[in-house]
């Protein structure tokens, strides 16, 4: 799915993917880990915020979901981060805040190969222009969202060059970690773990136990956390 709307709206200077199940308000912590991380997103199950310079109106958006990894950000554009997310309906949107339907252009299913982790890369241009003008009708900020399916990860920084970001980024602190889903974090469901290993490329038989080996990378990788290693 690939799209780009010169009407996306923001206010309070933000906007969202949900999945189909996301209850609004529920990541309530999203901006504080954006502010306190990499200064532009933040993800939670089914959730990315993401922050702009344009406190109200329209920026212009391109979206893409993809099977495979994007290459280089270009250069022109002012910061640029890759961080993961997790898929629990395989249904990835953008919403804008306040509920409101996004421009038919961009509104589609990014999850592209369903349930289970997901890269996204964030990058934004004109965030201080937006700032500046704080109401912008038409567009001065543009953003664009790249998904594909892979192993979850912290957050990478490819750079943060804008001042808006500046403000509040510090590369000194640790980058973000993933957060899984809460049914992976308490019970190791086993569908759950068998999605993530298919992302990860990893070969495993449906009518065999999930190996010991694929649990404790599942562990090392973040998406389970310690002490899951299950039977072998």
């Amino acid at each position: 799915m690939i799209g780009t709307t010169d009407r996306m709206p923001v206010d309070y200077a933000q906007y969202y993917l949900y999945g189909t199940n996301y209850v609004e308000g529920e990541d309530h912590e999203a901006l504080r880990r954006i502010r306190e991380g990499n200064s532009v997103a933040a993800a939670a199950p089914d959730h990315l915020a993401v922050s702009c310079g344009t406190h109200a109106g329209s920026i212009r958006l391109s979206v893409e979901g993809r099977v495979d990894p994007p290459g280089p950000p270009g250069a022109d554009w002012e910061t640029v981060v890759d961080l993961s997310l997790y898929s629990v309906t395989g249904e990835l949107g953008v919403q804008p805040w306040g509920g409101e339907a996004a421009d038919e252009a961009v509104r589609g299913n990014l999850a592209v190969a369903g349930a289970g982790w997901y890269r996204v890369r964030v990058e934004t241009r004109g965030r201080d222009r937006g700032r500046a003008l704080n109401v912008a009708n038409p567009w001065v900020e543009e953003h664009r969202l790249t998904l594909w399916p892979a192993p979850p990860a912290r957050d990478h920084v490819h750079r943060v060059t804008d001042e808006v970001g500046t403000a509040t980024y510090d590369p000194t602190r640790p980058a973000g970690a993933p957060i899984t889903p809460p049914i992976a974090a308490s019970s190791a469901d086993e569908s759950l773990l068998r999605a993530w290993a298919r992302s990860a490329g990893i070969a495993i038989d449906d009518n065999r136990p999930i190996p010991r080996s694929v649990r404790a990378l599942a562990t090392a990788t973040g998406f389970l956390p310690t002490g899951h290693h299950g039977e072998p």
